[in-house]
């Protein structure tokens, strides 16, 4: 009777192109093997998958074939030991489970007789060598990748605004690319607080930008655009930030003001977009009972649909949502000073504001002598560590601990006044808008009312028995609304802890002050 045998090939992308181990080549040499020694091949299993385990699709068909035929099968012919199994636990199991089908393994480059047991070793170092093979590329690959990072150059696919590309010298880097101005839009007009996340995303897809939703957020924490690239933790040095070598985007000031806005730390802001014209209001207002944000939504009802603000956390308040945006524009045009007094007050706020920015260009000058000073105390200990005068392991824990003081630095420094150029004319817009705040809020777009809302109110609104109130005014709101004679004494510092206008503002919402009618 004919020696019946199955032949078995399998080859994976990189080793067809490395090595050669097309199919095609691997039957061939099968089949002629098989002819020149009379023996019938019964089936044929091709595999283009990886021998890391033995969970193969064809791998699989293959042993439910010869489980469903006993007796039919001699034989399992390949190449090489590589072709079967490049796991040696694993590869032993499945020999067990041939044998006692009464089906011998082959190897026809790598015979081995196993009924022998010296060439038991041989087999085990067939087994053994792709194993190692394989655990050494990966320590390579990893190790490369490490190196290549804490260079600076990245080696993974390029986020969005970026493409990869290869330096002349072969490396790995990253470049901008034609979408690098829409993530400095992204940053900036998230920075801006003019829209939210969805509607800001969708704004800048229907631009060009290709980016899904669920990513959008992790796009804006990306420190790869402003050259930062994370060096993961390798044996027994931590993780940390190093310095790219690529072209940032964007500012580490604007980087680490959309951060402060992402963790909550920012200026009143929506927290959802609405996408609702009938619900401006939804994500600056806060619940009265339980106090968590809340949303908004439609009702069908009386053959129509009505809009209402509403919490989710189960605490029932809810109202009218059309009523709410009519009280509004009311409060607005409440808090908003009389003509006289912002004609009067105009002079005193330019100097006041003139003040501050000379203090605060004081503040800047600080901030970055003492980020002078951590770099050079960085290079200091760079220097140390060539001189082996500290272990490499102290260089990076001074380097991760230098590197995060930079950081509360640079998140300090963006959230000072870094724009001071023209502040006259600027506060002349701002006392025109406040002049007129409430027709502009009543004429403007679902994004514009969102920013007027959080730029005058920093702090949640909340509405209670038919009228808002809130904890604070921005400041610049406030002062336009003094008295002068409190504003000068604001100015010369020795003003009230809280002034008139902030006191009732969280008292019973905000009055004008005396000298100010509601006209």
């Amino acid at each position: 009777m004919k020696t019946r045998a199955i032949i078995y090939t399998r080859v994976s992308s990189d080793e067809q192109a490395e090595k050669g181990y097309s199919l095609q080549y691997q039957e061939e040499q099968l089949r002629k093997y098989c002819m020149n020694r009379d023996i019938t091949v019964v089936a044929h299993y091709r595999e283009d998958y990886s021998a890391k385990t033995f969970d193969r699709p064809e791998f699989n068909k293959l042993m439910n074939f010869c489980k469903k035929n006993p007796g039919e099968v001699d034989l399992l012919l390949f190449i090489n030991w590589s072709r079967f199994g490049r796991n040696a636990g694993d590869s032993y199991g499945i020999i067990k489970q041939l044998n006692k089908l009464d089906i011998e393994p082959q190897a026809i480059e790598q015979p081995l007789d196993l009924k022998v047991p010296e060439n038991k070793m041989m087999l085990a170092f067939y087994l053994a060598s792709p194993e190692v093979e394989n655990d050494r590329r990966s320590i390579n690959v990893k190790s490369g990748i490490y190196r290549a990072k804490k260079e600076g150059r990245w080696t993974t696919l390029a986020p969005a605004g970026y493409r990869n590309i290869r330096t002349e010298d072969g490396r790995a880097m990253i470049v901008p690319s034609n979408q690098a101005d829409l993530i400095r839009e992204a940053f900036n007009e998230f920075a801006s607080g003019a829209f939210g996340m969805e509607e800001l995303r969708q704004k800048l897809v229907d631009k060009g930008l290709k980016i899904e939703r669920s990513r959008f957020p992790e796009l804006l924490r990306n420190r790869a655009y402003i050259s930062k690239i994370l060096v993961p933790a390798y044996k027994d040095e931590p993780s940390y930030y190093a310095k790219a070598i690529h072209e940032p985007l964007i500012s580490e000031e604007l980087f680490f003001r959309v951060q402060d806005i992402l963790e909550g730390r920012s200026p009143n802001r929506p927290t959802k977009n609405t996408l609702k014209e009938q619900l401006p209001l939804r994500g600056f207002l806060e619940c009265r009972l339980c106090g968590k944000n809340l949303s908004g939504s439609a009702s069908k009802g009386n053959g129509g649909k009505y809009f209402y603000y509403h919490c989710t956390c189960g605490c029932n308040e809810r109202f009218r949502a059309e009523e709410a945006n009519k009280k509004f524009v009311e409060y607005l045009q409440f808090i908003k000073p009389n003509s006289m007094t912002l004609d009067l007050n105009y002079e005193v706020i330019v100097e006041y504001f003139q003040s501050k920015a000379k203090n605060e260009r004081t503040e800047l000058l600080k901030i970055d002598e003492e980020i002078k000073r951590n770099n050079q105390r960085l290079q200091n200990a760079q220097h140390l560590m060539l001189d082996a005068e500290i272990s490499a392991n102290d260089y990076k824990e001074i380097k991760v601990k230098l590197t995060t003081v930079n950081d509360d630095l640079i998140r300090k420094k963006a959230n000072l006044s870094t724009d001071q150029e023209n502040i006259k004319e600027q506060l002349k817009i701002g006392v025109t808008l406040i002049r007129n705040i409430d027709r502009y809020y009543q004429n403007a777009t679902l994004s514009e009312k969102q920013l007027i809302v959080g730029s005058v109110f920093p702090e949640k609104l909340i509405f209670e028995k038919n009228q808002f109130r809130t904890k604070r005014l921005n400041e610049v709101v406030e002062l336009m609304s003094l008295n002068p004679s409190d504003l000068d004494q604001k100015k010369s510092g020795h003003g009230k802890k809280n002034s008139p206008a902030s006191a009732q503002v969280e008292m019973r919402g905000f009055e004008p002050p005396a000298s100010t009618s509601l006209t």
